[in-house]
């Protein structure tokens, strides 16, 4: 299974190679906003948002949590739009094999094999490596490129801060987290215990604080959709050079102080139950 998964990363950078190279020798119409200090050390908008789009390796010091985006326009023609589509097959199959392996293996011994996945793409990972850029961020190499079905009227940009993820969890599914992070660990063994006290029927919800995201809210001639954005948005057309729709520009930087509402439907406890894992009981 390991062949399987460096030769479809190893398709998946040979595939960028190629869109890249269509869209920088095209110079479709685009826009991609650049910070003061990016403009100020000559950065160009459109090879700026090639790097990010082709950008699958961790950068020195990373969190390993931390996947860097941004937000775009450019103009896709139909040879971009196919390219793109095989692209984001190539990753959705590239994750589907990641995560089977991971079941497989174990996250300790994946994380081993993983550093091997770009070991024959020698002068590719010769350059990588002299810019401290040799291990690869998986997030960044499976999340799709955003190529829209149709052409937008206008789009507008907003930061959705404080977010948080909320999905129910068995007791069983708490029991083998905890046991991942190490049941030799005395704080472990104290909430294996508390968990072992429960019901086997306690309703449990696992809460995530996530990071803020760029979301476009696109309207177009008989409907309106709104969708994250954590990449350029590739808009579909015949005419690569044509004007880009009317949009809505953000800053770089998500707003602070803002809080996110408590839902309705359901309240979490005060306390989690399981600090490690934030994990709390809820009551509908």
């Amino acid at each position: 299974m390991i062949f399987e998964i460096k030769t479809q990363f190893a398709d998946l950078v040979t595939q960028m190679a190629k869109l890249r190279q269509h869209i920088e020798q095209q110079n479709p119409n685009h826009w991609f906003p650049l910070s003061h200090a990016e403009q100020a050390a000559g950065l160009k908008p459109l090879n700026s948002l090639c790097n990010l789009i082709s950008d699958f390796w961790y950068q020195d010091n990373q969190d390993g949590r931390e996947t860097r985006s941004r937000h775009g326009l450019i103009l896709a023609d139909p040879q971009t739009q196919a390219l793109i589509t095989e692209i984001n097959t190539n990753k959705d199959q590239l994750r589907v094999a990641i995560r089977d392996m991971k079941e497989t293996l174990g996250n300790k011994e994946w994380q081993l094999l993983s550093e091997r996945l770009s070991e024959n793409l020698i002068g590719f990972r010769q350059n990588l490596t002299n810019a401290g850029l040799a291990r690869i961020h998986l997030k960044q190499c499976v999340r799709h490129i955003p190529l829209l079905n149709e052409m937008p009227k206008r789009v507008g940009f907003s930061w959705y801060n404080n977010g948080r993820s909320i999905k129910r969890i068995s007791i069983k599914e708490a029991e083998d987290k905890l046991l991942n992070l190490g049941a030799d660990k005395p704080h472990i063994q104290i909430q294996l215990e508390r968990l072992g006290q429960l019901r086997s029927n306690a309703k449990l919800a696992q809460m995530q604080t996530l990071a803020p995201v760029v979301r476009a809210n696109l309207v177009f001639e008989t409907h309106r959709k709104a969708m994250n954005v954590p990449l350029p948005l590739f808009l579909p057309t015949d005419n690569p050079h044509a004007d880009l729709p009317s949009y809505k520009d953000i800053p770089l930087e998500p707003p602070v102080g803002r809080t996110r509402q408590s839902r309705d439907d359901f309240q979490l406890s005060d306390v989690p139950l399981l600090p490690s894992l934030r994990i709390y009981t809820y009551r509908d």
